[in-house]
């Protein structure tokens, strides 16, 4: 019957080292080349095999979030990936570490001894070259910094801006506004590169019904929404249709239009963006692109996983979006 000294011969390393790897040992640092290779030798000496396959490697997972706690509950967006990593995670053999942004940046002591890394939003480069001297092992979610180097999780802007511009326009608007979340965060002048205007832009133009007066930016949350919407309607000049960067700020948008008297639907139709949980129960319920972000951080945890096994091909994964048709859109003056 074969012993470790056997397998450590083949293997070419110490005794020591086969006995850590063959009984798990979290805390060796060993190539992960190396502990299959030992791995291997074991099985093909029939060197308690029935031990390795009761045994399941762990993984510990670092999750980092560009938001702050308070600023991941103003626009939940980010929150809900998170949240789909957490549901899919199990936790026999995986465990979570999650930080937040924080007014003195990111706490990334927390995150020592992670296997791989998943990024939610975007990051300054400086912040990016800490999370590769952490690990190698690096998921980004909703941004792509590297796509020649770590994986990507996007969702599908183009199809979304597209089905909303074409529901509009099906319903007889050809004044459409648009309201957008900011496009720089401010804390750390980081681009968030507004995908949205521009394609809103591109889609109207191709239409001949752009007009860059029912144009606006403005925050994030409910509060920045609310606020746009008024000094809007204080300008007495609005289009029949708006289109809204996130649903924090559509939803902060109705009271605004309920508070001066302008109804909708009827007086104007509204459209948000990412299908919120309240989204739904919003009065009316929102009309909205329902992008999937629970299926975005369940794919990122898969990745990051997959990435840690062993895998060193970058992989760029592209999930869909659907509009959900509710009541805060309907035909022109009440037409049909």
């Amino acid at each position: 019957m074969a012993t470790i000294k056997d397998i450590a011969k083949k293997a070419e390393c110490s005794i020591g080292t086969v006995s850590r790897v063959l009984n798990f040992d979290e805390s060796l640092r060993v190539s992960e080349e190396k502990r299959e290779t030992i791995l291997k030798i074991a099985e093909e000496l029939q060197y308690e095999v029935k031990k390795r396959h009761n045994r399941k490697r762990r993984f510990n997972i670092g999750v980092v979030s560009m938001y702050t706690t308070l600023e991941e509950l103003e626009d939940p967006f980010y929150l809900s990936i998170r949240l789909g990593i957490e549901k899919n995670l199990n936790k026999d053999t995986t465990s979570l570490v999650v930080i937040h942004d924080t007014a003195s940046g990111f706490e990334y002591n927390k995150l020592k001894g992670i296997d791989g890394l998943i990024a939610i939003g975007h990051f300054t480069e400086t912040e990016i070259k800490k999370f590769e001297s952490i690990t190698p092992h690096l998921v980004f979610v909703n941004a792509d910094p590297l796509p020649q180097k770590y994986d990507a999780i996007l969702f599908d802007g183009e199809h979304a801006v597209a089905s909303v511009i074409d529901h509009l326009v099906e319903l007889g608007h050809r004044q459409i506004g648009f309201i957008g979340v900011k496009a720089i965060r401010e804390k750390k002048q980081i681009d968030l590169k507004e995908h949205r205007y521009g394609l809103f832009e591109k889609h109207l133009q191709a239409k001949g019904i752009y007009n860059k007066e029912y144009v606006y930016h403005g925050g994030r949350t409910y509060k920045d929404g609310h606020k746009v919407m008024k000094a809007i309607i204080d300008e007495d000049h609005l289009p029949t249709a708006f289109f809204i960067g996130n649903d924090s700020m559509a939803v902060g948008a109705l009271t605004a239009l309920y508070e001066a008297g302008i109804r909708v639907p009827e007086h104007l139709s509204i459209v948000g963006y990412n299908d919120i949980a309240n989204a739904e129960y919003s009065l009316p319920p929102l009309t909205t692109v329902k992008v999937h972000t629970e299926l975005m951080g369940e794919k990122a945890l898969e990745m990051v996983i997959d990435r840690i096994k062993g895998r060193a091909l970058p992989l760029r994964l592209v999930t869909p979006t659907t509009l959900i048709v509710r009541k805060s859109t309907a035909y022109v003056n009440g037409k049909t």
